[in-house]
């Protein structure tokens, strides 16, 4: 779920209304009054900010929505606090891009900051191994007991099953003392059963359908 907007910066609709008038970043710093350096590590850790950039020297950004970004953007810790909204919408989704969308930071952060932090490596697996068990269970209840309510795409569901493949894996493997290769082997093994589901019941339907 995307957080409610935490107001950034005051200096960010500054900066922004400059830029959408000048198209030349390094006026739009001096007005502000703050370093580059300020500027640049908000621009690498909030993507809001970073888009609403882009935007002003695409000319897609206008005078009002500059104006009105310093309480539309939301504000990202520098002290990394924006894992734990990654983590979470990771495992919800097991999309790394999504996730990232939803904590607003840049999906070139995190992957930078897995590179160098361990533990965040080990926490990302740990939330995509979640979220893939999830997304299993989901597939098989709507499998056993379709709710018209809450239609699913089987076929990109069932493709980022496979996606995940390998991730999953892994730390199924590492939590369960066996090798990486007899769970690929499992994993392969389910999703084809899952595949001969789906088109067992998609061959069901069009029969009663004639």
């Amino acid at each position: 779920m995307m957080r409610d907007p935490i107001p950034g910066p005051k200096w960010i609709p500054v900066f922004l209304e400059t830029l959408v008038e000048t198209r030349i970043v390094s006026d739009a710093m001096t007005a502000t009054g703050k370093t580059p350096g300020t500027i640049y590590a908000q621009r690498n850790r909030n993507l809001a900010f970073a888009t609403a950039w882009r935007d002003a020297l695409d000319g897609k950004l206008t005078a009002k929505a500059a104006r009105d970004a310093q309480k539309n953007l939301i504000e990202v810790p520098a002290n990394g606090g924006w894992k734990d909204a990654f983590l979470s919408a990771l495992a919800d989704s097991s999309n790394i891009t999504k996730a990232a969308q939803e904590a607003n930071i840049p999906v070139s952060t995190v992957y930078r900051e897995r590179s160098k932090n361990p533990a965040f490596a080990q926490s990302w697996q740990a939330a995509l191994f979640e979220g893939y068990t999830n997304l299993e269970m989901e597939v098989l209840g709507h499998l056993r007991d379709p709710d018209p309510t809450r239609p699913m795409d089987i076929t990109n569901a069932l493709r980022l099953l496979a996606a995940h493949r390998d991730s999953f894996a892994r730390e199924h493997a590492q939590r369960q003392n066996v090798t990486a290769a007899e769970v690929r082997a499992s994993i392969e093994r389910k999703v084809e059963k899952l595949r001969q589901q789906v088109a067992k019941r998609k061959a069901k339907e069009a029969h009663d359908g004639q």
